[in-house]
């Protein structure tokens, strides 16, 4: 299996490596185009039953409805975008699927669900910056009452008191939908490396949410890294494990997976976004 995973990566990153230096060009020159309408009216469409996560592209809220379609999508970047799909699956499928397989195995729920909430309070400064930047001072104040309340009652965050005892919810929001509150349209749809599905607004509002998290503003550099590393793969290790099946059947994942996240950004700029209460109990996923 790791032979067969090397070979594939190794091919893969060859082409994204490529790619990606086209798509960094191309996203200077586009971050603040909006797209045209990336789905006809009259789309055939078909039922998917998904949930979303803060920087998970391929799930979605499980209380709204989720549409998959088959007919033509605008995709300019699509030269770009398969060749980093293609190295993102073969990365998921063989690499992190059975590290978050044995990670659910060995790990007990409620330090699990403890690391989830220490990292979920990291990132409240994260939306309250934003929420304030959208005009969104009652929600700001939130984020910023949690993060007191879990950093203290709550053991630096280990425990969610905000949530259990004072019924203060979760609300994330990210730079992304700043800019969008400013006007600036999502752009052409794209592939990130490791991230996977996203838009040129949203490679644009990438590197201001890295350095607003507070783990980058730490002495250590290379303990921060890994430790947004370790944050970015735990929040997914729900769906991780589970990839595999997930896509079993699907003729062509690329565009399956494009297809259900550019219906789901459209479903929630037409009919809003609820806000998102995080969780990171394994039978649940979470909203990008």
């Amino acid at each position: 299996m790791v032979k067969i995973f090397r070979d594939k990566l190794f091919t893969r990153f060859l082409n994204y490596r490529r790619g990606f230096v086209v798509l960094s060009f191309i996203g200077l020159l586009t971050a603040c185009s909006s797209s045209p309408n990336d789905i006809n009216d009259n789309s055939l469409v078909v039922n998917q039953s998904q949930q979303q996560s803060d920087l998970g592209p391929y799930q979605k809220n499980a209380d709204l409805p989720s549409v998959v379609t088959y007919q033509v999508i605008d995709d300019p970047l699509r030269f770009i975008n398969e060749p980093i799909f293609t190295f993102n699956d073969v990365f998921y499928e063989y690499l992190l699927t059975p590290i978050s397989r044995g990670y659910q195995a060995v790990m007990p729920d409620f330090i699990d669900q403890g690391i989830g909430n220490f990292f979920n309070n990291l990132a409240e400064p994260v939306s309250a910056i934003n929420h304030l930047l959208q005009g969104e001072f009652k929600r700001s104040g939130k984020n910023l009452s949690r993060l007191l309340i879990n950093s203290t009652i709550g053991l630096l965050g280990l425990f969610d008191p905000a949530t259990d005892w004072f019924d203060i919810q979760q609300d994330r929001t990210r730079f992304a939908k700043t800019i969008e509150s400013y006007g600036v349209g999502r752009g052409a749809y794209l592939v990130l490396p490791f991230i996977g599905p996203s838009n040129i607004r949203g490679l644009v509002a990438l590197p201001f949410d890295h350095y607003a998290h507070p783990l980058n503003h730490i002495n250590d550099d290379e303990a921060a890294s890994q430790l947004l590393i370790i944050n970015g793969i735990h929040r997914q290790i729900p769906l991780l494990a589970k990839y595999p099946q997930m896509l079993e059947g699907v003729d062509n994942r690329y565009e399956f997976i494009r297809n259900l996240y550019i219906q789901s950004s459209k479903r929630d700029q037409e009919f809003g976004e609820k806000p998102v209460i995080i969780s990171t109990k394994t039978n649940e996923m979470e909203k990008n």
